[in-house]
Formats: structure tokens, sequence, C-alpha cells
């Protein structure tokens, strides 16, 4: 019973420094035993550390919507989209979610940030089609009841590098357009937008 006992302890001293050098930062002593490490560890226990260390998001994403009535759409085609007069859908609902994180405003904002983010990664019409909706139903809250016409534009603010926080250079900011579109009148109201 002793020699198992022996047996094991030895195991487990071995596999845990194995473990050890397998997760630490590169030197000279992972550099040499490294194949032995992806035989064993590598293989049999491998450590995926994304649950602790994920991939930091490295933009901010905001829906921008223009409400346009039949004039400003004419002027739209000919000299594009106007510079002045943006709704930002986006920013209020986070906002609004981080003074209550218990409120459903997370929830409440998810689909138009799903659509952001898929229109981004697969120009498709089905998320502009979501975006469309939104932005109607906005216009019928804040009462553009003359408006005819949504114009939509995705603001993205990258976050700066590490090495640059705190510095005074600005943020990269990307203006993605999306198109303009007619409003869907088969929306309801939110009462969420006043």
């Amino acid at each position: 019973m002793l020699l198992v006992r022996m047996i094991t302890l030895a195991w487990l001293i071995v596999h845990f420094t194995l473990t050890i050098l397998y997760v630490s930062p590169w030197n000279p002593l992972k550099d040499t035993v490294y194949p032995f490490l992806n035989a064993t560890i590598g293989t049999y226990f491998s450590q995926n550390w994304n649950l602790f260390a994920p991939i930091p998001i490295s933009a901010d994403f905001s829906l921008l919507v223009r409400p346009l009535n039949s004039d400003e759409f004419k002027i739209a085609q000919v000299h594009g989209l106007p510079s002045s007069g943006w709704y930002d859908l986006s920013a209020p609902m986070w906002t609004a979610f981080q003074h209550n994180r218990f409120s459903a405003y997370a929830r409440m904002g998810r689909p138009e940030d799903q659509a952001i983010a898929h229109y981004l990664n697969q120009s498709q019409q089905q998320p502009v089609q979501l975006m469309v909706k939104v932005a109607s139903s906005f216009c019928k809250d804040i009462g553009q009841n003359h408006a005819s016409f949504v114009a939509l534009v995705i603001y993205e603010k990258l976050s700066k590098p590490w090495l640059e926080r705190g510095t005074s250079s600005p943020q990269s900011i990307k203006i993605i357009p999306i198109g303009i579109y007619p409003i869907d009148k088969q929306v309801e109201k939110m009462n969420l937008y006043k």
C-alpha cells in the first residue's frame, strides 16, 4: 500500500510540475522541454484560458439614425447624407443599463447590437431589415411622423492600444454608411425613446 501511495504522489508531483511549466510564460527551460510538454500536457490536459482572459472588445459600436422627409431624401441622393440631426440609438441603452444592472436594457439592446455585428461580418439584408425596424419605431417614438425615410450609419469607436492609454492621442473613429431606407409603417411604437 505504501508503494501505491508513493507512486501516486510522484505522479502528482510530476503532473503538476509539467502543468505549471506548460502554462508559464516562455523561458529557456520551457523552450527545452516544450516537445515533451506538448506531447503530454498539451495532448491530454490542454489548457484553454479564454474563460479567465477572454479576447477583449476592441471597439464600441453605435447605430446612428437620421429621419428624412421626402425633400431631405432627394437632397441626400444628390449631395450625400446630412451632417447634422443624427440620433444615437445604442448609447442611451448602454448608459441606462450601466446605471441599473438589473434592468432589461441590455436584453432590449441586444438585437440591435447583434444586427450590427452580423452586418459587419457579412453584409446581408436580414440585419439591415432589423435595423430599419428599430429605426422606424424610434421615429414613431420621437414624433417624426413626417419622415418617410431613415438613413442608417454604424459608428465605430476603436479602443486605444494599451500603450496609448492615458495619452492625448485621439481614438480612431470609423463611420460605416448602411444606406437610406423607407420607414416601415407596420412597426409599433416602443415607447422607449422619448
